[in-house]
């Protein structure tokens, strides 16, 4: 599947056409097909080449992390499922029927029923998938207003913010015909940022000032570009600045992936105790049952 599509990026490349436009059938997300426009505007493809190739190489490296971390937490969880399923399907009802109903507590009762035991056998995996779709439906707003989730947004927004503006400062652009050709083509969070950080600018108010109101900058950053403006290097400063920014971030996920590794062990704990005590329950009551 991969080949054809190289051939046609090559096909448009000997056809003259622009970096962006060239690596249009890889289906980038928009954020990085944005920074080939930005390479575009800039004439400086294969810099803004190099930060996409860096991105994608840490979303890669990250996926490969969390997996490698999160695989035996999978392998056990599922492991207790099956043991839960055989359980609830053929030793559940077993004991149940070594037990007189007189005597079984009234919520028991309901799952005497044959239909019972499918219905007990399957509602992790039903609770799973209500989970799942409840997540889902969550607005990505709210999700990214996390804790632990905002220092990383911030810190991506201002890698992005660095590489575009120090891109077109670089090239010898204004602040203004930067701010102005990065409305276009960006997803409603940036275009609002932009926006706003051109009106100010536009108004007197000082860069970093509007940076810092907006608080999406982080505020490294913020104070870099005061610097950077009084000495009249705000391109350079800021390229250099996006190379610290891709590091803060690498940093900053696999800290929260380290986060990630005992919340699954503490999900395996409570799962191991929830189907030691449902194991335990129904042998007490036929226990209960024998005659001596």
């Amino acid at each position: 599947m991969l080949l054809p599509v190289i051939e046609d990026i090559k096909v448009r490349l000997e056809q003259g056409n622009r970096l962006s436009v060239a690596l249009e059938p890889l289906a980038l997300p928009a954020t990085l097909q944005q920074l080939l426009h930005v390479g575009d505007q800039t004439e400086r493809p294969l810099m803004i080449l190099k930060q996409v190739i860096r991105l994608l190489e840490l979303e890669s490296q990250m996926k490969k992390k969390f997996w490698k971390m999160a695989r035996y937490p999978i392998v056990l969880a599922v492991s207790l499922l099956l043991l839960f399923m055989f359980y609830a399907l053929y030793v559940f009802p077993s004991l149940l029927d070594m037990s007189n109903p007189e005597t079984l507590p009234p919520f028991i009762l309901p799952l005497l029923h044959p239909a019972a035991k499918y219905l007990l056998a399957f509602s992790p995996l039903l609770l799973f998938i209500v989970s799942l779709l409840t997540f889902r439906r969550l607005p990505l707003n709210r999700l990214m207003q996390l804790k632990m989730i905002q220092k990383i947004v911030r810190l991506y927004y201002s890698y992005l913010f660095t590489i575009e503006v120090g891109s077109f400062i670089d090239a010898g652009f204004s602040l203004e015909e930067a701010f102005r050709s990065l409305e276009q083509g960006q997803n409603s969070k940036k275009k609002r940022m932009y926006g706003l950080l051109h009106d100010r600018q536009k108004n007197g108010q000082p860069l970093s000032e509007a940076m810092q109101e907006e608080n999406i900058i982080d505020v490294e950053t913020v104070g870099l570009v005061h610097i950077a403006r009084e000495s009249g290097d705000l391109g350079t400063l800021l390229l250099e600045q996006a190379t610290l920014l891709h590091e803060s971030i690498e940093e900053e996920i696999e800290k929260k992936l380290l986060l990630i590794e005992p919340i699954l062990y503490g999900g395996l704990t409570v799962m191991t105790g929830t189907l030691f005590l449902i194991l335990y329950y129904p042998i007490q009551l036929a226990i209960q049952q024998l005659p001596f």
